[in-house]
């Protein structure tokens, strides 16, 4: 089941005893794109209180009603770890006003812990939090609108990103190309992307500039479905995916096919 990441934050939680918050963001490890932590605002809408829950507790999400299901109570996803224990790169990098001498300070040019934190003024309680930070866990909210760097140049900027919710992978970066009248928005497969640098607000893809310009387009205003990923993963030169893509597609003809014999079977 594939959905854009920024369709979730109109997914309200539901415990098993009540609903409790929308989803805020997903946290992923850049290296593989799987999702890490699911990010859930359960405070009021003046003083949001964001709460990490896993992907495995999740037992239903519903794309149609906007929902998703979990095998917790509201109060365990009440008391669930807050974001600041586990900090994306993104959060890594801010300092509260707070920490540092009263003044707001962001930090640029570390792309993970490095000693120098504590040049800038950073006090040592609050730099402990952290010093054993994952570099690579990052948030798709704050990836949106990080621009596409290509071998030979900028192609684009992240529009989006297409989740899968069964398995919880990202599975395709949407991303905006050209300018003007000639803007149009491209699908790129996430194993064709690189590392991700917060200082440079980019992330590398190990393609050509036109490679990702004269992909298929893509509509936002649908998913994509298998036929148009075959033509994806043709044109990046995937087989094996292109392959898959073809499975789905007749899962799907299938499916649809036993369900039109049933119901004129019910005629």
């Amino acid at each position: 089941m594939l959905i854009a990441s920024g369709c979730l934050s109109r997914f309200r939680v539901r415990a098993v005893d009540g609903e409790i918050g929308r989803i805020h963001d997903l946290q992923v490890d850049d290296l593989r794109w799987v999702v890490r932590d699911i990010v859930v605002d359960v405070g009021h809408w003046l003083t949001g209180h964001l709460v990490l829950i896993r992907p495995t507790v999740v037992l239903n999400p519903d794309r149609d009603h906007h929902t998703i299901d979990v095998r917790l109570t509201a109060e365990q996803i009440a008391d669930a770890p807050s974001v600041e224990s586990h900090p994306t790169v993104a959060r890594q990098h801010s300092v509260e006003p707070y920490h540092y001498l009263g003044l707001p300070l962001l930090l640029s040019g570390f792309e993970s812990w490095t000693p120098s934190f504590a040049v800038a003024g950073v006090a040592e309680g609050h730099a402990s939090q952290f010093r054993f930070s994952d570099p690579h866990l990052r948030s798709l909210r704050a990836l949106s609108h990080y621009a596409i760097e290509a071998r030979d140049g900028e192609a684009g900027y992240v529009e989006d990103w297409i989740v899968d919710l069964e398995t919880w992978c990202a599975r395709y970066a949407v991303v905006k190309t050209g300018v003007g009248l000639a803007r149009r928005d491209v699908l790129v497969p996430v194993h064709e992307l690189g590392p991700v640098s917060w200082s440079a607000r980019c992330v590398y893809a190990d393609l050509p500039r036109r490679a990702i310009i004269h992909a298929p387009e893509y509509s936002r205003a649908s998913l994509p479905d298998a036929d148009y990923e075959i033509r994806l993963h043709r044109w990046f030169g995937d087989p094996t995916d292109a392959d898959d893509a073809a499975g789905r597609s007749r899962e799907s003809a299938n499916v649809r096919a036993l369900t039109a014999k049933r119901d004129l079977g019910r005629g």
